[in-house]
C-alpha cells in the first residue's frame, strides 16, 4: 500500500486536494467566527504544506498563491498580502521538501512550527495588529500550538491519501 501512495501523482488525487483546501477554509472560517484566530494555526496553509511536501511532480506555489486570495478575503486584507505569505511559506517548504519527507511525523511537526513562525513574524511585519497583554501571549504560541496540530493533520490526510490510492 506504501507504493501505492509514492506513485500517486497530484492529477489522480486532484479531487481529494481541491476538496480538502475548501474544508480547511472552512475550519479557518469557523475559527475566525469564533474569535479563537490568533492561537488557532491557519488550516488552509497547514493543508497546503502537507500536500506540498507529499506530492512532488507540482510546485503548489498557483495553489499558494489561490488560497491566499482566498485568504486576503476571508480576513478583509489588502488583496494579495496573504497571497505573498503563504507563496513565502510554500516556496520554504518546496526547497526542503525532500528533506522534510524523511523526518517522522513528530520532527516535521518542529519544522512546521518554524514555517509557522516566519508566518506569524512576516504577518506581524505586513498587518502589525494591536495586540494587548492577553493577545501577545495567543499571537505568539500559535507556532508551538501548530506543534499539536501537524501529527493530528498529517494522520487525517495520510488517511484520505490512503484511501484515494486504493481506488
Amino acid at each position: 500500500m506504501p507504493t501505492k501512495l509514492l506513485n500517486l501523482k497530484a492529477s489522480q488525487a486532484r479531487w481529494t486536494i481541491l476538496i480538502s483546501y475548501l474544508i480547511a477554509l472552512a475550519l479557518d472560517t469557523t475559527a475566525l467566527l469564533g474569535h479563537s484566530s490568533p492561537i488557532i494555526p491557519p488550516l488552509t496553509l497547514f493543508v497546503l504544506l502537507y500536500w506540498c511536501a507529499n506530492f512532488l511532480d507540482r510546485t503548489h506555489l498557483f495553489s499558494a498563491f489561490i488560497l491566499g486570495l482566498f485568504a486576503d478575503t476571508l480576513y478583509q486584507t489588502t488583496l494579495g498580502s496573504h497571497a505573498l505569505l503563504f507563496s513565502t511559506i510554500t516556496f520554504l517548504m518546496i526547497r526542503h521538501r525532500l528533506r522534510f519527507k524523511t523526518y517522522p511525523v513528530w520532527q516535521q511537526a518542529f519544522f512546521i512550527s518554524l514555517y509557522m513562525l516566519i508566518y506569524q513574524l512576516l504577518n506581524y511585519l505586513f498587518f502589525s495588529p494591536v495586540l494587548n497583554s492577553n493577545d501577545f501571549v495567543q499571537y505568539w504560541s500559535m507556532p508551538a500550538i501548530s506543534i499539536l496540530f501537524w501529527p493530528v493533520l498529517t494522520y487525517a490526510l495520510k488517511k484520505v491519501s490512503h484511501t484515494a490510492a486504493s481506488d
